[in-house]
């Protein structure tokens, strides 16, 4: 009777776990989220209609990130075409019209808590 009774009970705490439960508390690994921020050239006339192209790139875990991520850059020379881009393949791209001042200045490009900067001049 004793058998049985043990039998049963290690049936039954048996059943309570299955090889493919997952164990809550073990820590996932930590994602590592990458942003690039590039302008191309990284110098244009201040001219007033002279461009450049800021090219963003992000990664998750070295993987372009979801379609349609949003990336807020800013700056404090020259006009971005949106400022507010979407990722696309992991890229996203806008267009920066040249200051009429010349300098040297920074455009910030943030994602999800992350960010990068790039140093931008605008040329006499």
């Amino acid at each position: 009777m004793r058998f049985i009774l043990l039998c049963a009970l290690a049936v039954w705490f048996q059943s309570c776990t299955s090889p493919t439960d997952s164990n809550e508390d073990t820590p996932q690994a930590a994602e590592t989220r990458t942003l690039t921020v590039e302008a191309r050239p990284n110098a244009i006339p201040a001219d007033g209609v002279s461009t450049m192209t800021i090219f963003v790139e992000y990664h998750v875990n070295g993987e372009p990130v979801t379609d349609s991520t949003r990336v807020i850059l800013l700056n404090p020379m020259g006009t971005l075409n949106a400022g507010t881009i979407y990722t696309f393949g992991g890229v996203a791209l806008d267009t920066l019209t040249a200051d009429t001042l010349a300098g040297l200045g920074w455009l910030v490009a943030y994602a999800d808590g992350i960010r990068d900067s790039v140093e931008i001049m605008f040329t006499e």
